[in-house]
């Protein structure tokens, strides 16, 4: 009975590397939807442009079943996302300089 458990244990673990990975990719998926439509792209580049590259490495690690690096690397990506936007924000509430 013990082995059963184990194997089984074992297997729900194992299933957890995927959604994990993939609720990371979506989340910074939508940190950077939410930079972009602040104005990101023109406010704080490196942050936007960063983050849009490790959203891409994450989908890539997460492709070939890397769900550890694919995880760290969407987290990256969500944290880059989340300075992006707040750099834009706070960009587009100071006043212009004339």
């Amino acid at each position: 009975m013990r082995p059963v458990l184990a194997f089984v244990l074992l297997g729900t673990l194992a299933a957890c590397g995927p959604t994990l990975a993939t609720k990371s990719i979506i989340s910074a998926d939508v940190e950077i939807d939410a930079a972009r439509a602040a104005g990101a792209e023109k406010t704080a580049p490196y942050e936007y442009y960063a983050a849009e590259a490790y959203l891409h490495e994450a989908r890539m690690r997460n492709g070939y079943a890397e769900y550890e690096p694919a995880q760290d690397y969407a987290e990256k990506a969500r944290t880059l996302a989340e300075q992006a936007k707040q750099k834009a924000t706070g960009a587009s509430n100071r006043p212009e300089a004339k």
